[in-house]
């Protein structure tokens, strides 16, 4: 307790950053979807080498993410590891596992610095490093989420983790660093590898300078050697020495002559590094959390040799992290640039910039979006920014105009926002203009709020035009209402459900530029038509079964139209394809104006009973490109049973 006290900032700022943790992930104070990679200093160095090597962001990182990288980078060389001793989550909970161990008077498990078992052991978290950085920059996505204990507790288990890595992962977390002290941090965090890689900045320095010598000379090693050469001679140097020779520049000071060699610095070290030993501590483990400064009642240690640096890491961790904040609001990379064709246009290409592609969210998306643009004669080249939720498109205006290229790339929209009752015959259409709705979501966000006010409308459909035509769906009593769509187009902010509660929040920027005099009417059954996505696929065994006693399964599903059934329509038509006899799959809207799947199949080869039983099975099987079949928890449930016609 009283080196609590007298290193107060340091845990102030621990405990700080773990309530903040918390109260974002569990949405305490607020609806806002969390990400609980925001700030991840070690995200963003993946991203950035992705970014050199591949011309590409792993997908949902940031140019904030970046920045937290790029800085810690920075203070590593220039400070020391004052995210490890101040800012991270699981550096906090290995000294927790420590003090825990002590309480409950666990014997603990001694691996004395230096010795074979302690550099042998160093080597894991090299070979992690390497693992990561290898697996994320082929892939551009963030490989450590895989199995990385902070991120999988953070998203409640649900994020992108693959479970039995994650689970060997935490389990090493906690016995680990409950009978060792430290173990995760010394010996397996590939952060901690490459930061020790930073404190031996001159030896990467003079790497990376080779590297570029190689490549200058026409000798091009790909960026794997310089990966490998780095986490290799990171190690040789950590075993080797045990501690940075000239970086970090700030160091803990021992004043010989006040000291007594009580040994109790050393006992309080979290890495028991032998403080008391030596005039200046350069040992790689040293991260200036403070604790031996905290510990001495002699004032024989301070940071850098003088007592009124006692803070001063402290306060540089918090300046650091807002720099990087700031820095990571000014810039933005793409997530992808890239330019394809003829080499010899590239010189005089124009570009366009498209606003309020909201769908555009990550890697992948983006490389979709660019196969669509690769289709375009006289597209040459795109650039998307996820962060700003826009692109920059590189053409050719002798080949294409800027306005074809918005028409041609332009998705349109529709969003049914309640089901018209059944005694309802005939719904009203009113037309009105936007601007600023160029995203296929944005019609979703809008029908939202539209159907947030409980009036009786029931839809909206987007058609191309400058101004981009939105088609309205009303019941025929329901008033033309022109100022209150003018309200809900133009609200600056939108509230979205999150699927698993809660909500967040949309920025938006839609304008409202007025309404068609012109009032239509349509029957029920088309509005029901025209709203729906129709799915449909036929089945490789068309060639031998088609036409061989053919009959029609009829499921109706009154939720058919949900994002969330639609979006799991392939894994049904895959499991189906597998059965002998499947012909086609389809969706569609039946005579009596029901949502149903009709599945077409031959009575030669199966029967409703076989084909119920293959629908509601809890696993699927599920075919990949490479012909192999894995089971997956079935997408859709089925309770009431279908008919033949």
């Amino acid at each position: 307790m009283k080196n609590l006290k007298k290193n107060w900032f340091r845990h102030l700022i621990q405990w700080g950053t773990v309530i903040a943790i918390i109260i974002v992930m569990t949405k305490l104070f607020g609806n806002e979807s969390a990400d609980c990679e925001a700030y991840c200093p070690f995200g963003g160095l993946q991203t950035l080498a992705t970014y050199l090597v591949a011309g590409s962001l792993a997908c949902s990182m940031t140019a904030t993410q970046i920045m937290m990288g790029v800085v810690l980078a920075i203070g590593v060389i220039l400070f020391s590891k004052l995210f490890c001793g101040y800012l991270c989550p699981l550096g906090w909970a290995t000294e927790q596992f420590s003090k825990l161990r002590k309480k409950l008077k666990v014997k603990e498990i001694v691996i004395k610095s230096g010795t074979i078992a302690d550099r042998a052991l160093r080597s894991f978290k090299y070979i992690l490093l390497f693992w990561i950085f290898y697996m994320t920059v082929n892939d551009s996505e963030l490989f450590c989420k895989n199995f990385d204990p902070y991120y999988a507790t953070a998203t409640g288990f649900m994020g992108e983790i693959t479970l039995w890595m994650t689970i060997i992962s935490i389990a090493i977390f906690i016995l680990g660093n409950f009978f060792v002290k430290m173990f995760w941090c010394k010996y397996l965090c590939p952060l901690g590898a490459l930061s020790n890689i930073f404190k031996f900045a001159i030896t990467f320095v003079a790497l990376v300078a080779a590297y570029a010598l190689f490549d200058f000379a026409g000798l091009a090693l790909s960026w794997v050697y310089l990966l490998a050469g780095a986490a290799i001679l990171g190690w040789l140097w950590e075993i080797i020495y045990l501690e940075s020779k000239v970086f970090p520049l700030l160091k803990v000071v021992r004043d010989t002559e006040k000291c007594t060699d009580c040994g109790v610095c050393a006992k309080k070290c979290p890495y028991t590094i032998n403080v008391d030993k030596v005039k200046s501590v350069k040992h790689i483990d040293c991260n200036l959390c403070g604790e031996c400064i905290a510990s001495c009642n002699f004032d024989a240690l301070t940071f850098g040799g003088k007592k009124s640096f006692r803070w001063l890491p402290a306060i540089l961790t918090i300046a650091l992290f807002f720099v990087a904040l700031f820095l990571g609001t000014k810039v933005e990379l793409p997530t992808i640039d890239e330019r394809w064709g003829d080499e010899a246009k590239h010189e005089q290409l124009e570009k366009v910039k498209i606003e309020g592609l909201r769908s555009i969210t990550c890697f992948g998306s983006s490389k979709t979006f660019q196969s669509k643009l690769q289709q375009i004669p006289g597209v040459y080249g795109v650039a998307t920014f996820v962060k700003g939720s826009y692109a920059t498109i590189y053409y050719a205006p002798k080949e294409i105009s800027e306005e074809k290229i918005r028409e041609e790339i332009y998705v349109p929209s529709k969003f049914k926002i309640n089901t018209p009752p059944v005694e309802e015959e005939l719904i009203k259409v009113v037309t009105m203009y936007t601007d600023g709705m160029f995203d296929k979501m944005d019609p979703n966000y809008v029908g939202m709020q539209i159907r947030n006010t409980g009036k009786a409308y029931y839809g909206l459909e987007t058609e191309y035009s400058c101004p981009l035509i939105v088609r309205v769906y009303m019941a025929v009593d329901e008033p033309i209402d022109e100022k209150f769509l003018k309200t809900m187009v133009e609200m600056k902010e939108l509230e979205m459900p999150v699927h698993g509660g809660g909500v967040r929040t949309v920025k938006v920027g839609y304008h409202f530029e007025g309404m068609s005099d012109v009032v239509d009417t349509i029957t029920r059954r088309e509005f029901l038509i025209r709203q729906f996505n129709n799915f449909s696929v036929e089945f490789g065994s068309q060639k031998e079964w088609k036409g061989k006693n053919e009959a029609i399964y009829e499921i109706v599903y009154p939720s058919l139209d949900k994002p969330i059934i639609s979006r799991n329509l392939p894994y049904l038509s895959n499991h189906l394809s597998q059965q002998e006899g499947m012909l086609k799959i389809e969706t569609l809207v039946n005579e009596n104006n029901e949502y149903c799947f009709q599945i077409t199949y031959s009575k030669d080869a199966t029967n409703e009973d076989k084909l119920w039983e293959l629908i509601t099975m809890p696993k699927w099987g599920i075919k990949g490109r490479d012909g192999n079949v894995t089971e997956v928890d079935a997408k859709i449930k089925f309770t009431e049973k279908g008919r033949t016609l």
